[in-house]
């Protein structure tokens, strides 16, 4: 039998997470074809391994060896995220086919957009001072403050979030520059009212009239050395794993701000901390970390050094996507995947690097 397919006298068999004791399962994951839905903790975002025994679909975000090893007759990893960097590749049994469920680009955008106004108006500090009676953050003491109007948005990745995040910087009138690992060959150069569209010496680069794109190493540098925000919104693996370090943020303006809703480990740990202790940069938000909880009990810090001091951050824990809307979108899609494998026909947004069929 295929990977990417099953019979039509087949009940398929699905592996997911428990749900809230509220939920229903044909509400939650609303897949129309005849499935037997298995509920099970995870631990570390994984079921115990031996429920894999005779499933057809896992649905989860982890996929290590011990799970591969029991999942003998699986054909499908339904990753209900975007980022697939925590499914192993030398786990993937053959005939596996992966896909995964992305829908967050419009949140995690508006998030990136809050944390830009909230840094740049100071508006923590503002309301943190001035709720204990101290005026220090007044204009008449404090001076004026920075606007994003005419700024310059930076943008290392341009996915889906870097595309969204490019169209509401437009909407503040700022100058968007992106950088990505690849060309855009879908982008054609669109001229400004009255003006020619620019293209430079760099592999990719284009100056569409919207924004500039540029491929590779040196477009990355000139973001960085370009930008008053520098956003993070590229996928991590084996490329990207501490991609900003400690000469990149040398590379930033010091009245720069880094903001990275992408994974935490895309940005060094130490060399972040640094930065932000000795003010090489203005601050940063990150929603994205380098440890988090286990079980639904334990609370972790989320680094080994004291971020949490520091008063030119903005911390979140990794909800920047965790919308309703999100959770809806991306549930739709993995119950779609169940209903084409159980009908026999090709799934849709399919990781190819990770699929074994």
């Amino acid at each position: 039998m295929p990977g990417n397919s099953s019979s039509s006298t087949h009940r398929l068999r699905v592996i997911i997470p428990e749900l809230p004791s509220e939920k229903l399962i044909a509400e939650w994951w609303p897949a129309t074809s005849d499935v037997d839905w298995i509920q099970a903790p995870y631990i570390e975002n994984k079921p115990d391994p031996a429920l894999l025994a005779g499933a057809d679909v896992f649905v989860g975000t982890d996929f290590d060896t011990h799970m591969g090893a029991a999942a003998e007759a699986l054909k499908a990893i339904l990753v209900p995220a975007a980022g697939v960097d925590r499914i192993d590749p030398s786990a993937v049994p053959p005939g596996v086919v992966v896909a995964n469920a992305a829908h967050h680009e419009a949140p995690i955008a508006e998030w990136v957009m809050a944390v830009a106004v909230a840094l740049d108006h100071e508006l923590f500090a503002s309301d943190r001072t001035f709720r204990n009676g101290d005026w220090s953050q007044w204009p008449g003491r404090h001076g004026s403050y920075r606007e994003l109007y005419g700024r310059t948005f930076g943008i290392i990745g341009f996915g889906a979030i870097g595309k969204r995040v490019a169209r509401l910087a437009g909407a503040y009138d700022m100058k968007v520059i992106a950088a990505g690992r690849r060309p855009l060959p879908e982008t054609k150069p669109r001229p400004k009212a009255g003006a020619g569209a620019e293209t430079s010496g760099d592999v990719g680069y284009v100056n569409t009239g919207d924004f500039e794109y540029g491929a590779g190493r040196e477009a990355m540098e000139k973001v960085l050395g370009g930008a008053d925000f520098v956003l993070v919104s590229t996928p991590l693996g084996d490329a990207t794993r501490n991609l900003i370090g400690e000469r990149e943020f040398d590379l930033m303006r010091p009245d720069a701000y880094l903001i990275n809703p992408a994974r935490g480990h895309i940005v060094n740990e130490e060399a972040l901390y640094n930065a932000l202790v000795s003010g090489s940069i203005a601050g940063a938000a990150i929603d994205t970390w380098y440890v988090y909880p286990v079980g639904p009990d334990d609370a972790p810090r989320p680094s080994k050094y004291p971020f949490w001091e520091l008063d030119n951050l903005i911390m979140t824990p990794h909800h920047s996507g965790a919308t309703e809307g999100t959770r809806t979108r991306r549930a739709a899609t993995v119950a779609a995947n169940i209903d084409r494998l159980a009908n026999g026909e090709p799934l849709q947004n399919v990781i190819d690097e990770l699929s074994t069929i």
